[in-house]
């Protein structure tokens, strides 16, 4: 088998409804980005792709000058010495986890199986915690926790973004006001990595993730995400040596040097990579296997396209839920709607009425694309 093309699409889905996103204060969104990767063979097997970075010419030019040429003509079941050597390089543009997913897309589709049983399948169904976008009031919280208890979720994730402690932790009381002991709360605090946004956002130092984590702590919430910048090593350990409460984060860094960097200065508990962000798609099972030998908890970072959900899920499920009892599902019932972010599939993943979500049967990632949407959403191709 050979690889006969490469193709990239720029897809920009134009939304209903301005979704105002927690990291982003004050920015206002009104259209879904992001990059499709199509890799063709001379057998006939197609595999997909998809980068986290929002479609743009930039992304797809990267890809182009470094990738597509290199493999033009190679076999795919070779994904791993094609993409090793970029693995510590950073490259600008377009990492080539993208590629990665297409290509082992390939993989699965021409063995008829499904990733996670070529690599050794531990499950087939893992629970789901609600990730919702937007920031929310108290008030605004406690329906949001009677929708999410109502739909069959065991845990939803809630946005830290008050710029005092106080406010933050009077959201998370609102939450468990309603589900008292019956779901576990998440709380994520974006402080990893901030984006340039028209409000400011607010500013969590060493004390302020310290105390802020004190009181969580109380409130018996299952993990802090992301409570210091993704490289304040010394103080994200510091930070986690003092409090009992998991410590999570891990969706920004890249290569698998920067997470066993993480593990072994004992950062986090929970270590969240993501196949679209962190590493090649391999490369994130590796770091599930050096996060177990370190006793920790693997728990994916999953936002994005559907399709980065999908290639997610499939390491997920190699893994023991006493390492995994939760699966990151990006949903807002409001605004960031499964009609939205697995818009060009035609077999979406949906948490059944326990909350659970199941592998998908199809081989390879397991989505299966709608080739209309992909027309029509498609603003360029490269």
């Amino acid at each position: 088998m050979q690889i006969t093309d490469i193709k990239i699409h720029i897809i920009k889905i134009p939304l209903d409804k301005v979704i105002h996103f927690a990291w982003m204060p004050g920015k206002n969104i009104k259209e879904y980005g992001f990059t499709l990767i199509e890799i063709n063979t001379d057998e006939g097997i197609t595999g997909y792709g998809t980068s986290n970075l929002v479609g743009d010419n930039q992304v797809a030019t990267s890809i182009k000058a470094l990738y597509k040429e290199f493999l033009m003509g190679k076999n795919p079941f070779f994904v791993e010495s094609y993409l090793r050597p970029f693995s510590l390089m950073k490259p600008f543009g377009a990492p080539p986890w993208a590629l990665s997913q297409a290509l082992w897309d390939i993989i699965g589709k021409a063995a008829n199986q499904p990733l996670y049983k070529l690599w050794g399948a531990e499950r087939d169904k893992v629970l789901a915690y609600a990730a919702p976008a937007e920031p929310r009031t108290p008030e605004q919280t406690k329906e949001v926790m009677n929708r999410y208890q109502s739909d069959g979720f065991k845990a939803v994730k809630l946005r830290l973004h008050g710029m005092k402690i106080s406010e933050d932790i009077d959201l998370v009381q609102s939450a468990k006001k309603v589900v008292e002991n019956k779901m576990d709360i998440l709380v994520d605090a974006n402080q990893a990595l901030k984006f340039p946004t028209p409000l400011p956002h607010p500013h969590w130092d060493y004390k302020r993730a310290l105390e802020t984590a004190q009181e969580l702590e109380k409130l018996k919430v299952f993990y802090l995400e992301e409570p210091l910048p993704m490289y304040d090593f010394d103080n994200l350990a510091k930070l986690n040596g003092e409090i009992d409460m998991y410590i999570a984060g891990g969706e920004c860094n890249m290569g698998l040097h920067e997470f066993k960097i993480l593990l072994e200065k004992n950062c986090y508990d929970v270590i969240q990579p993501d196949a679209s962000l962190s590493e090649d798609l391999f490369q994130i099972k590796n770091i599930a296997a050096l996060t177990m030998a370190h006793g920790k908890l693997f728990m994916p970072h999953t936002w994005g396209s559907g399709l980065n959900l999908f290639s997610n899920l499939q390491v997920a499920l190699t893994v023991p839920d006493e390492y995994s009892p939760y699966f990151e599902y990006p949903y807002d019932y409001e605004s960031w709607k499964v009609e939205l972010t697995q818009k060009m599939i035609l077999n979406p993943i949906v948490p059944d009425k326990d909350g659970f979500i199941h592998a998908p049967s199809q081989p390879g990632l397991g989505f299966e694309l709608d080739q209309k949407a992909i027309k029509k959403y498609t603003l360029e191709n490269y």
